[in-house]
C-alpha cells in the first residue's frame, strides 16, 4: 500500500511505465453528476496539512469552460490548480483535471493529453486510476463518487492489483448512485463511506502505513515497509509462517511457491486496510476474524486484466501468430488455445474474438476452442456470465464491440456465437494435470509472482501441453528464457516463443509436485510426517487404473478432472 521505503520492484505490466519515486500517497478522486457537491464535502472535512496530493477528474463538458477549480478552491485551504501543462505533483495540493483532456502520470507529474473516446461513452477516470495504479503503486489511492454509468470501476481493479487502496461513495449518499454502485459491484472496494467519513479514513490510512513493519523479502529486492526491531524479526517470521499455514489449512490455497515478495505485498495490503502494523498482530487478527482469511486469498489471487491488455502484443499475435493457428488446418481438424490463469475471462474472450475474426475471412474454417482455466472459483463464475460493465469500451474497438457484444442498460454481454467456443475450469496450473494438443498457450503476469525454479517447471508443463511448432504468449515482464531448450523466441518484444520439437518432455501429466519449490526458508514450516494410508493407496490405483473421467457440476462445468483427462 503506501509505501514509505523502497519502491516496490515487481515488474511493470506495461514494459514503458516507470514506477514513481515520490514517498507520499496520491488520491485520485472520479466523479460526475452530482459529484461536486460531494466534492466539496469532501474537502470541507479534508484537514490543510495531510502529506497526501489529490487529482479530482471530472466528467464535464468540452463546449464550456471549466470553473470547478475556483469552486473547490472554496473549500479548502489547500492550493487547487486546472492541470494545463505537464505539472510536477506536491502534497497538500489539489489538481483538476480540465475538459476533454486525459491526465496520465509519469513519475512525480501530471501529463495532458486530447481525450479520444467512443461517442457518449465516459472514459476518463477508468483512464487515470490505470496510470496512477501503475505508476504509484501501493501509494495510490481510487475514489469514486456520485456519477451515472460506470467510469471508474475497471480502473479500481488495476488499483488494488498494484497493491493501492478503493474506496466509494455510499449509494444512498450519492446524489447519483450508478458509478459508486457499479465500483461496488467489482467487489474490490476497501471502503463504501459517506464523502464526510472519507477523510479521517484516509489520515487513518496514512498514519498506519508510516508505522507497518514487515520483514525483508529476502531476495536482494529491500524491504517494502520499515523493518521490525531486531528482537521482533523472529516473532515477525513466525507470524508469517503462521499466516501462510493458516491460508492453506481454510482455504486450500498453498502460496508457498509464490515470491516472498509478492506475498508480503499482498499481506501489507491487507495490514493496512485493517488497521494493524506488525504482523504478529496480523496474525492474531487472521486467526480470530474467519473472514479475513478470505479477504487476504481475494488478495492473493487478484488476477487484474483488462480486454487486449498491451495492445501492441495483441496486435502482434493477431498479425503474426492468429493467421499460423488456421494455416493448413481443414474443417475437420481443431484449433485449441489455452489461456491459463483467465482471471474474470477478458484475455479469453480478446483472443476467442481475434480467433472468431480471422475464421470469419475464411472459406472453410476449421473450429476452434478455447480452455480457459483460473484457480480462483469466484473469477472463474464471472468469466462464464461473460457480462461486464460499460467502461470495457476503454479497451475494445467500437466495430468489435458491436460485431461481439450486445449492450443491456449499463452491461455488455460476450455473444453467444462467441461464448460457445470456450470452456471456462478451475484449475490449478501449479498442481493439476494441463490440457494438451494445444496450438497456443497464453499465460499472462502470473508466472512474475511465482519462484523461479516453479516459473521453469510452468514452462516445461506449456511445452508438455502444446504441439510441436506451437506458441506461447506471456505477459510483458515475463521470459520463456530460461527454459531455452523448450522455446525459441518469435517476437522478443512481446512475449511470443515457439516451442520446439524435443524429444525431452515432462512425464504425462506434467504434475508440478506441491514441494518442488517454496518461498525462502524463512517462510516454511517442517512438513508434518503423513500417515501411510491403505485407502489412500486404494483411491489411487483405481484412478490410475480407470478411464480418464471429468467430475462436473449440475450446470456441466468441470469441477474436477483426473489425471489423464488432459489429454482429451
Amino acid at each position: 500500500m503506501f509505501d514509505t521505503a523502497t519502491p516496490p520492484s515487481t515488474p511493470p505490466t506495461e514494459p514503458d511505465i516507470v514506477p514513481s519515486t515520490i514517498q507520499f500517497p496520491v488520491v485520485g478522486i472520479g466523479a460526475s453528476a452530482g459529484g461536486l457537491p460531494a466534492l466539496l464535502r469532501f474537502f470541507e472535512n479534508m484537514p490543510r496539512h495531510t502529506g497526501m496530493a489529490f487529482v479530482v477528474i471530472l466528467h464535464l463538458s468540452p463546449k464550456h469552460k471549466s470553473s470547478a477549480d475556483h469552486v473547490l478552491q472554496r473549500a479548502t485551504q489547500m492550493p487547487v490548480v486546472q492541470v494545463v501543462k505537464a505539472v510536477e505533483i506536491e502534497p497538500d495540493h489539489v489538481y483538476v483535471i480540465p475538459p476533454n483532456q486525459h491526465l496520465t502520470m509519469v513519475d512525480g507529474f501530471l501529463s495532458l493529453s486530447a481525450l479520444e473516446r467512443p461517442r457518449g461513452n465516459h472514459i476518463a477516470i477508468d483512464l487515470f486510476f490505470r496510470t496512477l495504479a501503475e505508476v504509484h503503486r501501493e501509494r495510490a489511492v481510487a475514489i469514486v463518487m456520485s456519477g451515472t454509468g460506470s467510469d471508474g470501476a475497471v480502473g479500481l481493479t488495476r488499483i488494488k492489483e498494484q497493491g493501492g487502496v478503493t474506496l466509494a461513495q455510499s449509494p444512498a449518499d450519492a446524489e447519483h448512485e450508478g458509478m459508486p454502485e457499479a465500483a461496488i459491484g467489482t467487489g474490490i472496494v476497501d471502503f463504501v463511506l459517506p464523502v464526510v467519513d472519507m477523510p479521517q479514513k484516509l489520515i487513518e490510512l496514512w498514519e498506519n502505513a508510516r508505522i507497518i513493519e514487515l520483514p525483508p523479502t529476502g531476495d536482494g529486492e529491500g524491504p517494502i515497509a520499515h523493518l521490525p526491531r531486531h528482537d521482533s524479526v523472529e516473532l515477525a517470521e513466525e507470524a508469517l509462517q503462521r499466516v501462510v499455514f493458516l491460508l492453506l489449512n481454510r482455504t486450500g490455497h498453498d502460496f508457498k511457491q509464490y515470491k516472498r515478495a509478492t506475498v508480503l505485498r499482498r499481506i501489507e495490503r491487507r495490514m493496512q486496510v485493517r488497521g494493524v502494523h506488525t504482523l504478529p498482530e496480523y496474525c492474531t487478527l487472521l486467526e480470530a476474524d474467519p473472514r479475513e482469511c478470505g479477504a487476504l486469498l481475494d488478495d492473493m489471487l487478484i488476477g487484474v486484466t483488462n480486454f487486449f491488455r498491451d495492445r501492441e502484443a495483441f496486435e502482434a499475435v493477431e498479425r503474426e501468430i492468429i493467421p499460423e493457428l488456421f494455416k493448413d488446418k481443414t474443417p475437420t481438424d481443431e484449433v485449441r488455445v489455452w489461456v491459463a490463469a483467465c482471471s474474470t475471462g477478458e484475455e479469453a474472450y480478446s483472443l476467442a474474438m481475434l480467433l472468431a475474426d480471422h475464421a470469419a475471412d475464411m472459406a472453410h474454417p476449421p473450429p476452434f476452442q478455447v480452455f480457459a482455466s483460473d484457480i480462483d472459483t469466484d473469477a472463474i463464475a464471472q468469466a462464464r456470465s461473460g457480462t461486464y460493465p460499460a467502461a470495457i469500451v476503454t479497451d475494445i474497438a467500437p466495430a468489435r464491440l458491436r460485431r461481439h457484444f450486445t449492450k443491456e442498460d449499463d452491461r455488455y454481454h460476450i455473444r453467444k456465437s462467441v461464448r460457445d467456443r470456450i470452456l471456462f475450469a478451475a484449475h490449478n496450473v501449479l498442481r493439476d494435470p494441463p490440457f494438451s494438443r494445444l496450438d497456443m498457450v497464453s499465460c499472462r503476469n502470473l508466472l512474475i509472482y511465482l519462484n523461479r525454479e516453479v516459473q521453469a517447471r510452468v514452462l516445461e508443463m506449456f511445452h508438455f501441453a502444446l504441439k510441436p511448432g506451437g506458441y506461447l504468449f506471456l505477459g510483458g515482464s515475463e521470459s520463456a528464457e530460461s527454459v531455452a531448450d523448450f522455446f525459441v523466441p518469435v517476437d522478443k518484444k512481446h512475449r511470443i516463443y515457439r516451442a520446439r520439437p524435443t524429444s525431452r518432455a515432462m512425464a504425462s501429466g506434467a504434475q508440478l509436485p506441491s514441494h518442488v519449490s517454496r518461498l525462502p526458508e524463512s517462510i516454511q514450516r517442517p512438513p508434518p510426517r503423513r500417515q501411510f494410508s491403505y485407502a489412500e493407496v486404494h483411491q489411487r490405483a483405481l484412478a490410475l487404473a480407470s478411464p480418464p473421467s471429468v467430475v462436473p457440476d449440475r450446470e456441466s462445468n468441470i469441477v474436477h478432472m483426473s489425471r489423464q483427462a488432459g489429454q482429451f
